[in-house]
């Protein structure tokens, strides 16, 4: 009978260590789990701030007498000294949510739910055209964060100015 009692106890050890492994195993994934769903509520959060910007930025745009379209293509050849006031303000508008919409984009890949080759599509857009039209409409020191101005002026070094 005393050979059987270590053995019992042997065994319920090895079940009492199982359920803590377990239990500690359950806590680390609810604790990742939380610390996932927080960054995509922030993710989510940030969105929802540049969305509305950007959609405030676009009404102004298309509002007035003469089509946006229009707009922009008198600026881009005539340039930005045949626009009036209100075109200025309008086409500003216009670029300036194009870019709040590019900062969503660095703010989704900087978070990693948006994959490299996506932000290499929007900086080579930026470096052939979007940043000239920043610079003539005033909007370089629109750009935000920090980080994505470094990344987008570093990349406008290695390419020439048109």
């Amino acid at each position: 009978m005393s050979s059987k009692i270590p053995l019992a106890i042997s065994l319920t050890g090895i079940a009492n260590l199982l359920g803590v492994v377990s239990l500690v195993g359950s806590l680390i994934f609810v604790g990742a789990e939380l610390r996932q769903n927080q960054k995509l509520a922030r993710v989510n959060a940030y969105q929802t701030r540049l969305t509305e910007m950007q959609e405030s930025q676009r009404a102004l745009a298309l509002s007035g007498n003469v089509a946006l379209a229009d707009l922009i293509s008198k600026y881009q050849t005539e340039g930005v000294e045949a626009l009036s006031n209100a075109e200025f303000l309008r086409v500003r508008s216009w670029y300036r949510g194009t870019q709040i919409r590019m900062e969503s984009q660095f703010y989704q890949w900087e978070q990693g739910f948006l994959e490299d080759n996506a932000i290499e599509v929007t900086l080579n857009a930026i470096s052939e055209t979007a940043y000239g039209t920043w610079e003539d409409l005033d909007l370089i020191k629109n750009i935000n964060p920090p980080a994505w101005k470094e990344i987008i002026q570093s990349r406008m070094q290695g390419v020439p100015a048109s």
